[in-house]
């Protein structure tokens, strides 16, 4: 197995999924989905055909691929092993259908620690993307504990203010480049200082700012929403700063689960799960920065798509049109070119 591949990726049981079939709710609306990862860490691969497949079922129809370390180069200089991955992703865009254009926008990795010398990687990213490439995705997610960080596949501590780092970004913002981050919420003190001292620089806050909920935070769950919302309101006044909101099935944050269930969520009771997380982000940072995020094929151990497209719907039906509107699609195709 490559060094770079995922260690572990919980199995998707599409016989239980198939168990929460839903039908879709509400209006017809344009929806684009800004995170999804595509890849063969899993059995079988999740490539463009199973996605497009997911994207159909729920009225998507385009997506940005973000970054997972697939398909890193195995050979050649160590800081261009990622473009590999953002080759592999505009092949994948190559054999798109009709309806449903995958990875319209590509978020590749760049070492950007390197400082000024991540240049020649940005334009290696960018050949390499055939139009498609649109910026980087940092994971700055560090945490002490061994259950609740990432261990060595973690960030160093105190990532995000390192001097070589920010002079990488630096050179993100020059270029034209949007910065995705994922990092925890413990850390979006971080986060704020970073946006701040690039504020022309657009920053894609990944999976709403990882509030944890697994090692010492399981069992402090109001602590970490409180942390959590004083952290988010923080970063919401840098106007630079966008928020996805998916991610609820990722196993750190502990927000939907699989474990123990007969069948999958509803979109009802999914939208009763994530209200406190969602209304806080629509409320601090705006309709017009927050940005559907499936975070598949990740969350689609828990949830299928179609449920959560409902859910979303269900959480954002106060909106009005135009607030819908920019959410499910507008944001993203603005902030990544599509």
């Amino acid at each position: 197995m490559s060094k770079h591949k995922k260690p572990h990726v919980h199995p998707i049981d599409e016989a239980w999924l198939a168990l929460g079939e839903e039908a879709p709710i509400g209006s017809d609306v344009d929806i684009v989905d800004s995170h999804i990862h595509l890849w063969d860490f899993s059995e079988p691969a999740y490539f463009r055909a199973a996605y497009e497949q997911d994207a159909r079922s729920a009225g998507i129809s385009a997506s940005v691929f973000v970054d997972c370390t697939m398909a890193y180069r195995e050979e050649g200089p160590i800081e261009l092993e990622p473009v590999g991955e953002v080759e592999f992703a505009s092949q994948q865009a190559l054999g798109n259908s009709s309806d449903v254009n995958v990875a319209a926008a590509i978020i590749g990795w760049a070492d950007l620690s390197l400082g000024d010398a991540v240049e020649p990687v940005l334009e290696a990213l960018n050949q390499a993307g055939r139009g498609r490439f649109r910026g980087v995705r940092t994971r700055a997610t560090y945490d002490a504990d061994a259950v609740a960080g990432y261990g060595d596949q973690g960030a160093p501590a105190g990532l995000m203010g390192q001097d070589a780092f920010r002079r990488g970004v630096e050179r993100l913002a020059t270029d034209g480049y949007v910065l995705d981050l994922y990092a925890f919420h413990t850390q979006l003190g971080e986060v704020a200082d970073l946006a701040r001292a690039f504020p022309d620089l657009p920053i894609a806050l990944n999976h709403i700012g990882g509030p944890l909920g697994v090692g010492p935070y399981a069992d402090r769950r109001e602590q970490v929403i409180a942390d959590w919302k004083a952290g988010m309101s923080e970063v919401a006044c840098c106007t630079n700063v966008s928020v996805k909101i998916g991610g609820f099935a990722i196993s750190r944050l502990g927000i939907v689960t699989a474990d123990g269930r007969e069948r999958p969520v509803s979109s009802e009771e999914l939208a009763d799960i994530c209200r406190p997380w969602v209304d806080h982000c629509l409320r601090e940072f705006g309709a017009e920065r927050c940005l559907f995020g499936s975070n598949f094929p990740v969350d689609k151990v828990a949830i299928p798509m179609r449920t959560l497209v409902n859910g979303m719907k269900r959480l954002v039906a106060d909106l009005p049109p135009s607030g819908q509107a920019a959410f499910f699609a507008g944001n993203a195709r603005g902030l990544y070119r599509i």
